[in-house]
């Protein structure tokens, strides 16, 4: 749509982004009867959530936005996620039964949601930076297109924090029932901490005026490394209460992706 009969392609993305979205949905309350459990349980089932909150926020900002970014975003979250679920589906069976400490639908349904929800929402505000650095590259001197998408960052950023703040405090208490102690720095505890005092230190940084537009965009493209380590990192170390067991290959792709973020962010900035 961005090189030819931009109409007609605009609203047949934003129709097939939509398609797949319901379709998605509808597998994931599949899921929820056959199992009858909330919809993440598992290191697999939070990919697949985190690809549906990921794209559904991205059709909330472009039905808000109409300037073609939240169809962009939401094409490339969603189908890169359910790529990188291939590597956890267990040969196709992903729904296995759970340990006893985890089979609680209560908590499933409050701390686990939320949390996941705050890493899909993180990744999308983090991708929103991805595309301001880009655009400000490729049109410079289009500030009104700049200023939606910087505007909707701000905006995904908040409730970002809101939602793995939230997250976390909920794990705490789930933690005191179940292990007799709020925190106890474990892995999984303190990746959820770095996103969430992430998220703040780049707020702080923009509402103080230490940074301008192009530096907070700078900053969020490393919530996405934050959000890796977080998610993905915690099961590297093999340590912990959270640690779902060692996976091939993973910690390959996990630093190969840090670099390229890193990378990205350098020179764009």
């Amino acid at each position: 749509s961005w090189i030819f009969k931009p109409e007609i392609f605009y609203r047949f993305s934003y129709v097939f982004l939509l398609a797949g979205c319901s379709i998605h949905l509808y597998a994931l309350i599949n899921r929820m009867i056959i199992m009858q459990r909330p919809p993440v349980t598992t290191l697999y089932e939070s990919v697949i959530f985190v690809a549906f909150i990921a794209v559904l926020l991205s059709v909330v900002i472009e039905y808000f936005r109409k300037n073609s970014s939240g169809l962009f975003l939401g094409s490339i979250i969603g189908s890169f996620l359910l790529f990188v679920s291939f590597g956890y589906e267990s040969d196709g069976d992903t729904l296995g039964m759970l340990v006893a400490v985890l089979n609680s639908n209560f908590w499933l349904a409050t701390h686990v949601v939320t949390i996941t929800i705050g890493y899909g929402v993180t990744v999308v505000a983090s991708m929103l930076a991805h595309l301001y650095l880009i655009k400000k590259i490729i049109n410079p001197n289009d500030k009104q297109h700049l200023k939606k998408i910087y505007d909707s960052l701000l905006g995904v950023t908040l409730f970002a924090l809101l939602f793995t703040l939230f997250g976390t405090i909920l794990g705490g208490i789930w933690a005191d029932q179940s292990w007799g102690r709020f925190w106890g720095w474990d892995p999984k505890e303190n990746g959820a901490l770095l996103i969430v005092l992430w998220l703040i230190m780049m707020l702080h940084l923009r509402i103080t005026g230490l940074i301008r537009p192009l530096g907070f965009c700078f900053g969020m493209v490393f919530a996405n490394v934050t959000v890796a380590l977080a998610w993905f990192g915690v099961n590297l170390l093999n340590v912990g209460l959270h640690s779902y067991g060692f996976t091939d290959n993973v910690a390959t792709n996990l630093f190969l992706f840090i670099f390229v973020e890193c990378l990205f962010a350098f020179i764009t900035y």
